[in-house]
């Protein structure tokens, strides 16, 4: 690894995804370099791996592009750039052609705009039916002028249009037409100016997969979500690989609609398994917070398609995929909070977490300390508590 000269920059909030990546290229001999996003960014925890050659930090997305020009585009090899956040991929890539000339960027087929256009999840549907990808029936509602159609179905589930627009605390289950209405006329008060609603699946099983691709070459993992927070429209907090046919099915046709569009860079895609059909939910298009599971299954696939980009082809030593469906992981500080709220009871999470091989925040080589999750937004309680029983 050392004969690459290019600089790898990774550019997020002060988020698990930042640290996994940082740990993903640091172990294999490459010290990446990283643009935190966000106020307290400065103290957070993501800064403290022992992977990073340098960090930075900047107060909010607009700042991205110009310090990305005054930092690095006097390299003589170019830097590749890989966005961990909604906001940092839909700055970078609106700001393509005047980045690209300078750096090594994810994009759609090297369109500007064309990956902040595809952050639209009603843009995703139209994607979704145009590949043939089964999705749940979904509409934009104008918050000025509420109006739902006629034929929706209820009940629903009401979030942000474009991840980067919004919180996925503002994220909600409505189950009739006037509770929507209520809520999203609460909305439109908090300043949004539309909202995404869509048919609410009684799903059985979320899945997720993780991956990179560019040209022809795919990795990935695929991830069954056993707990998420919040429990609706939350992110995964424990979870195993998933290998199931019907799932590797279902995410291969989309790897194939990736690969016709021309994107080239990380994915994150969400899927919902309901009465034995699988639906898209969601696609983030920039690195997924799964990442960690890069460590302990040696799928690296944000260090594949920094390789890639490069050109390099000496990639034996790394896995495409991995399938062990023995294979648990957890985001610790996160999943904690099912034990709480009750959800689960403290043996039970201690149970799973024996059997968890990769963790979003403990990594051996690399031990973040507690005193720093509370940048992380964790309560005080979910701190003292990881710091008292986790024994790794």
């Amino acid at each position: 690894m050392g004969d690459l000269k290019n600089k790898v920059i990774l550019i997020g909030g002060n988020h698990h995804n930042g640290l996994g990546l940082a740990r993903s290229f640091g172990v294999n001999g490459i010290k990446p370099y990283g643009i935190i996003v966000g106020e307290g960014a400065e103290h957070g925890f993501v800064r403290k791996s022992k992977y990073w050659a340098k960090t930075w930090v900047i107060k909010s997305d607009d700042e991205i592009v110009e310090f990305l020009l005054n930092a690095f585009q006097n390299e003589k090899e170019k830097p590749v750039v890989i966005p961990y956040s909604d906001g940092a991929a839909e700055e970078i890539d609106l700001n393509l052609d005047r980045l690209k000339e300078h750096f090594l960027l994810p994009s759609i087929d090297g369109q500007q705009g064309k990956i902040a256009e595809l952050m639209d999840k009603q843009k995703q549907v139209e994607f979704a039916q145009t590949y043939g990808i089964p999705m749940a029936k979904s509409c934009v509602v104008d918050l000025n002028d509420i109006r739902l159609p006629e034929d929706m179905i209820y009940p629903c589930i009401v979030k942000p249009v474009v991840s980067a627009e919004g919180e996925k605390s503002d994220i909600r289950k409505c189950d009739t037409e006037t509770q929507t209405v209520v809520y999203l006329q609460e909305l439109r008060k908090k300043g949004y100016h539309r909202f995404l609603v869509q048919e609410y699946l009684n799903y059985d099983t979320e899945y997720l997969m993780a991956g990179s691709i560019h040209e022809t070459r795919k990795c990935w993992i695929n991830l069954n979500k056993i707990r998420v927070w919040p429990v609706v429209g939350g992110s995964s907090s424990y979870s195993r690989l998933e290998d199931k046919q019907a799932v590797d099915e279902f995410y291969g046709k989309v790897r194939s609609a990736f690969r016709k569009i021309g994107y080239d860079g990380l994915f994150d895609v969400e899927a919902l398994e309901a009465n034995g059909k699988i639906y898209l939910n969601e696609v983030n298009w920039r690195n997924s917070g799964a990442v960690y599971y890069a460590l302990e299954t040696n799928v690296y696939y944000p260090l594949i398609w920094y390789m890639e980009k490069l050109g390099e082809t000496k990639l034996n030593n790394y896995n495409i995929e991995c399938m062990n469906e023995g294979f648990y992981a957890m985001d610790e500080a996160l999943d904690l909070r099912h034990v709480v709220c009750g959800n689960i009871t403290l043996r039970q999470w201690l149970c799973d977490r024996k059997r968890t091989k990769a963790f979003a925040l403990w990594y051996t080589p690399d031990t973040v300390s507690y005193t720093h999750l509370r940048a992380f937004g964790i309560p005080q309680i979910c701190v003292r508590q990881l710091r008292s029983i986790c024994t790794y």
